[in-house]
């Protein structure tokens, strides 16, 4: 548990006397695949490190569509933007598959806060990285159009030293990715038709074998195919 918590962003550079403080203010709690963790609106008394698994934070149109605002994995926390305005959580939780997360009671984390300033410049950052990633949500979801954002997600998928080309393996199913990049699952399949017919990508299951970077480049920039 303290390996993952020194590798977090909101509790990395703490020393180990004040890790072993962090760990003995949270408690484990295991959750099966499917199970909400929390429901939009939900008094914010908690937020959450995930140890293994994964998490979605999603929301649900009145017509039901669901758009995925976020997927925690290890080292990642949620929950955090409801602890200081005293406000339900803006957003549902849900395990993905089978997870294990440190549960930190709002009482007790803000507590550790007095103890532990680091710990609060670590939380400005994080949500920092929460308002940019949502902002990014936002000018995807408005502004582009699907073969643009699936390009853009792929781009973010493909290592640094990707080349001309290089391969990559989808983290989610794709009616979940359908969900991330706010359309339906019929619509993501064409797009990616779309991809493949002008040689950017080639696909094999999970695996996306990306054939030209640069013209993957320019489609997520809204270069149209």
């Amino acid at each position: 548990m303290k390996k993952a918590l020194a590798e977090s962003v909101l509790f990395s550079g703490l020393s180990e006397s004040e890790l072993q403080q962090v760990e003995s203010t949270g408690n484990k709690v295991e959750v099966d695949k499917g199970r909400i963790i929390f429901f939009q609106g939900d008094p914010g008394e908690h937020f959450y490190l995930v140890l293994s698994g994964r998490v979605k934070i999603f929301k649900n149109s009145p017509d039901g569509k669901e758009q995925i605002l976020l997927m925690a994995g290890e080292g990642e926390t949620f929950g955090e933007a409801a602890l200081f305005a005293e406000i339900g959580y803006p957003a549902n939780a849900e395990a993905v598959e089978k997870t294990t997360l440190i549960s930190f009671s709002r009482e007790k984390f803000l507590a550790l806060i007095h103890q532990q300033p680091d710990i609060a410049v670590n939380l400005i950052a994080r949500l920092s990285m929460l308002l940019h990633h949502l902002t990014r949500l936002v000018q995807h979801l408005s502004l582009e159009d699907i073969s643009t954002r699936l390009a853009g997600y792929l781009l973010d998928l493909a290592p640094e030293d990707c080349g001309k080309s290089c391969s990559i393996v989808l983290k989610e199913k794709k009616m979940v990715l359908a969900s991330i990049l706010g359309t339906i699952p019929e619509t993501l399949s064409r797009a990616f038709a779309r991809l493949t017919k002008d040689g950017v990508i080639a696909v094999d299951g999970q695996t996306i074998q990306v054939k030209d970077i640069d013209r993957l480049t320019d489609i997520a920039a809204g270069q149209k195919i």
